[in-house]
């Protein structure tokens, strides 16, 4: 055992011997900011390398004026003369001294927001714009408010276009789902249009989770399938007592009252206050096992249990796959 042990430890002191030997760079120039930016080994100059792994992502030395130069989020840097992306000059004129990058993604000067439209320019020798000026922003009062919405003084913006669904001065981020202002509550995902929330008390909107919102009276949340079928609706789900509301890990299941939900549909048959969530689509009940909201006939819930040693499901009698018997014991 310490023969095998001492062949192992100098087996890595070796692996990290070789790879120190051919490591091309020194330290990184600004750990908390970016993983990407180091120093030549003789600490003259700058290596871009994509979170350091230079054996299998590459890597670019920079032109740089190495005394002021910064780094500014991930994959971006500047010195006294250019604004850097990734290793390359970004060819959009910035003024150099005021850029920066806000929230480690969104670079910015005093004049301008700009927005990276081709994230691998950067390897490219052409004279290919790899960012454009959004239109219209002002530089000095842009905040984002989320990945998908930004704001200044003038506008509101969702994935850098202007947004004139909503008012600007009321408009808020209720969750990663759900929007308002003083004319609605809505519905928002990549590429689709704002989907609008009929008979929502914009007043009462609570989110209680990052997918789920309520208002006094209704519980709504974005379903993109049902059974299979794809369906794309905000389903709404009335309740009586906000306290007696329940998620599950499966984001399919929910409890209101004492009703429990599967897809925005009940579960009829289900017993809320015994309901109790297994895992991998079951649950069970006092007296059922369901599978993705569905009972699983036959199944005895005492013994039925997950059986971690061959990854099935069975109670005393059976095997089952996907609520259904596979196999009988014997």
């Amino acid at each position: 055992m310490i023969v095998a042990i001492l062949f192992i430890s100098i087996g890595a002191l070796c692996i990290y011997g070789v790879y120190r030997f051919f490591n091309p760079f020194g330290k990184v120039v600004n750990e908390e900011l970016s993983d990407s930016y180091y120093y030549t080994r003789d600490n003259k100059g700058i290596v871009y390398s994509p979170m350091g792994n230079w054996f299998s992502l590459g890597k670019n030395e920079m032109e740089v004026d190495l005394p002021t130069f910064q780094v500014l989020g991930r994959d971006y840097a500047k010195d006294a003369n250019h604004a850097y992306f990734k290793s390359r000059v970004i060819n959009t004129p910035v003024d150099v001294p005021s850029f920066e990058v806000k929230y480690g993604f969104m670079p910015i000067d005093k004049n301008h927001v700009f927005i990276l439209v081709d994230d691998l320019y950067y390897l490219d020798n052409s004279e290919a714009e790899g960012f454009k000026i959004l239109e219209g922003a002002d530089a000095q009062t842009y905040e984002q408010l989320s990945y998908n919405f930004a704001k200044d003084k003038n506008f509101i913006y969702r994935n850098n276009e202007k947004c004139t669904e909503v008012d600007h001065g009321s408009f808020e981020i209720i969750n990663d789902q759900f929007c308002k202002d003083v004319k609605g509550v809505y519905h928002y995902q990549y590429g689709e249009p704002l989907l609008k929330i009929d008979g929502a008390n914009i007043s009462e909107i609570v989110s209680l989770t990052s997918s789920h919102i309520r208002d006094d009276e209704n519980i709504y949340f974005y379903l993109t399938y049902r059974g299979g079928d794809y369906i794309q609706e905000v389903i709404k789900l009335p309740f009586k007592n906000s306290n007696e509301i329940t998620f599950f890990d499966d984001s399919s299941l929910l409890k209101i009252d004492n009703h429990i939900f599967y897809e925005g549909l009940i579960i009829d048959e289900a017993d809320a206050p015994s309901f109790k969530e297994l895992s991998y689509g079951y649950a069970k009940d006092a007296s059922h096992v369901f599978f993705n909201g569905k009972i699983v006939e036959g199944a005895d819930v005492t013994t039925f249990r997950y059986n971690d040693k061959n990854y099935t499901f069975s109670d005393k009698s059976h095997v089952y796959e996907a609520g259904k018997i596979v196999k009988s014991k014997k």
